[in-house]
């Protein structure tokens, strides 16, 4: 196959967009490292302590029951009859032997946990209907409650297992906590140096100078193109943007 320059220039020609390419620019910046502020940050125990004492709900687990229950729905019923036939129920389930599981399986009209012998699995505070929730939380495991009315009729509640509230000790959770700090006060230290950094600075001359005086370092970037990443920095669309505006 021969291509002939006229072929070369038609295709050229027709597919110029394909090959432009567009304006770079090159900047110099002094780039603050807040990882490299950070090391160099202390936090005294004071702060930690007082840190967990302010937060101590983020490392507390709340106590949890698993339940199974048996529901006896009274919307469009006669209550009356209801409750005597969850009374025989309650009875049933708390005779010497007694399978909790069948007779749910059997008899209870939640069609969700009914299948499953009436389990609720865990659950925690705030997640069922106050009546049901007071009830369950005050058995002890295996403890089968008295019949609980709410909105859905009468309950038999039965407690599976519990899991008491535990919360994780100030020691446990030090390391986790300086971190954090470490890491705020690193921010707004980085924040102030770069502040007066800024004012400091007036003419690009001056760049060097001020950010040798912080022991921060300045870097000359390779030419990138606008949507570019920019070298080391990386993808940095408002640096890019700033740059293009600039001349």
């Amino acid at each position: 196959v021969t291509v002939q320059d006229a072929d070369l220039q038609k295709q050229f020609e027709a597919n110029k967009e394909t090959y432009r390419i567009g304006e770079k620019r090159k900047i110099k910046y002094a780039l603050l490292d807040v990882e490299q502020v950070r090391q160099s940050v202390q936090v005294p125990d004071a702060e930690v302590q007082a840190f967990y004492d302010q937060n101590k709900a983020q490392y507390t687990t709340e106590g949890r029951v698993r339940a199974s229950h048996i529901l006896l729905k009274t919307e469009g019923k006669d209550e009356a009859a209801v409750k005597v036939a969850a009374e025989a129920l309650l009875a049933q389930a708390k005779a010497p032997g007694a399978d909790f599981a069948a007779l749910a399986k059997a008899n209870s009209e939640d069609e969700g946990s009914a299948v499953n012998g009436g389990d609720l699995n865990y659950f925690g505070r705030g997640q069922m209907v106050p009546e049901f929730e007071q009830a369950a939380f005050g058995l002890k495991t295996g403890e089968l409650s008295d019949l609980v009315k709410t909105t859905f009729g009468f309950h038999i509640i039965k407690i599976v297992d519990s899991q008491p509230e535990t919360s994780r000790s100030l020691a446990d959770v030090t390391p986790e906590i300086v971190d954090q700090l470490k890491w705020q006060k690193a921010q707004q230290q980085a924040e102030e140096i770069a502040k007066a950094m800024e004012v400091a600075i007036k003419t690009p001359a001056d760049l060097a100078r001020v950010a040798a005086e912080r022991s921060v370092a300045v870097v000359e970037s390779p030419l990138f193109l606008r949507d570019e990443p920019i070298g080391d920095l990386g993808a940095a669309p408002d640096v890019a943007a700033r740059a293009f505006t600039m001349k």
